[in-house]
């Protein structure tokens, strides 16, 4: 719906896209800074654009919009061992499972899942600290019980 509104507001002008662009990270209590991490643009750029000094080129409006976006296929990976996965029972539609058995299954099944574009990763508190070092998405701890 953010997406949606700020393509309209990009149509009418540029004024309208800013305005619009600040309501939107107001409602989803998102910084500059948090979307300047988000769409990879530098901050100072960003800040220009919401004051109005600058006019966001095509790239920018890309990475901009690309924050917003929420594709059909995004998903939360769960990487655990396998005895672990079999005991969940829920909604697996936006779920994705990555049985791993040592540290190294996890690692790789962290970077596969990013790269698969996984919205978070959840996985044991034991490894979620190096997890979270080599990825740019959430990570959620889970404990057995």
């Amino acid at each position: 719906m953010n997406l949606l509104k700020l393509v309209i507001a990009l149509i009418r002008g540029d004024k309208e896209f800013v305005e619009e662009l600040k309501k939107v990270l107001e409602k989803e209590n998102i910084s500059v800074a948090e979307l300047s991490r988000r769409a990879n643009i530098p901050y100072t750029t960003l800040y220009k654009i919401i004051n109005m000094q600058r006019k966001p080129n095509l790239k920018t409006l890309r990475a901009i919009l690309k924050v917003f976006y929420e594709e059909k296929g995004s998903f939360v990976a769960v990487i655990a061992a396998r005895h672990i996965l079999e005991e969940i029972s829920f909604d697996t539609s936006k779920v994705k499972f990555y049985p791993s058995t040592n540290l190294e299954d996890v690692l790789i099944s962290a970077v596969k899942a990013e790269k698969e574009g996984a919205k978070a990763i959840v996985c044991a508190p034991i490894v979620s600290s190096i997890v979270e070092k080599m990825v740019d998405v959430p990570v959620v701890t889970i404990k057995q019980r």
